[in-house]
């Protein structure tokens, strides 16, 4: 498998269960990247092992997006096999610096080098992890020009919903919201200027249209627990027609 790298145009999946089966299923569909959530989806330490087998499985790139700032949850996302991480909140350029600093081993970083399962696997242990960091505040988006400079940064991630409600935004601003896109064009033409590619999580293929027009590259689609409900309601209803 190659390593992921965000060139061209990625659409990724997105996990919040604790099931390697499901994650085996939504790797198999052929997503570009598969994102595992451990900051607001249910998957803990125990379960992010063999989600990731799951994956590999597939022959699928797995990004995790960690709970919290901090080397401990970064390291262990990238010891157990993660092409990268996503970390959430990042406010300034020192916080983006940390988590950089936190994918690479001395004496680029401060990572504590303990390959374990990419060692069996034969990968590359002396290759850092992917870094992406979200933009999710107002400290974040007046900080961005800082944050984008910081070296070895691989992308940055929008986290739609809370950047919409740090704005005083309502949550249907994602929806195309003329003051909400300009936000977002704001933040994409940012980081276009300093090389760096931008994500953002999208709640279906309409938003990701929308935001792909918006100069985003890499996107997060709709975790699976919402792609079964709404398969499963749809199903149902039509079940029940005459």
């Amino acid at each position: 498998m190659d390593d992921l790298r965000f060139s061209g145009d990625l659409v990724g999946g997105w996990l919040q269960l604790p099931s390697a089966a499901t994650a085996e299923v939504i790797g198999s569909v052929g997503f570009d990247f598969v994102v595992v959530d451990t900051q607001h989806g249910l998957i803990g330490d125990d379960a992010l092992l063999p989600i990731l087998q799951a994956l590999s499985a597939t022959g699928t790139h797995a990004l995790v997006r960690v709970p919290e700032h901090g080397e401990g949850p970064i390291s262990r996302a990238l010891d157990r096999g993660a092409a990268g991480v996503i970390v959430p909140l990042v406010d300034t350029a020192e916080q983006a610096r940390a988590a950089v600093t936190a994918c690479h081993y001395p004496p680029a970083g401060v990572r504590s080098y303990g390959p374990t399962r990419l060692g069996w696997q034969g990968r590359d242990t002396n290759a850092p992890g992917l870094c992406v960091v979200m933009v999710e505040t107002r400290a974040a988006v007046e900080a961005l020009p800082e944050i984008v400079a910081v070296d070895g940064l691989d992308a940055v991630f929008v986290g739609p919903s809370d950047l919409a409600l740090a704005h005083d935004m309502p949550l249907a601003a994602q929806n195309g919201d003329p003051d909400y896109d300009a936000l977002l064009s704001r933040i994409t033409t940012t980081c276009a200027q300093a090389g760096l590619p931008t994500g953002i999580w999208c709640a279906g293929p309409q938003n990701l249209r929308h935001y792909r027009s918006l100069g985003f590259s890499f996107f997060g689609l709709s975790a699976e627990h919402a792609l079964l409900r709404a398969a499963a309601t749809t199903a149902l209803g039509r079940s029940r027609e005459a």
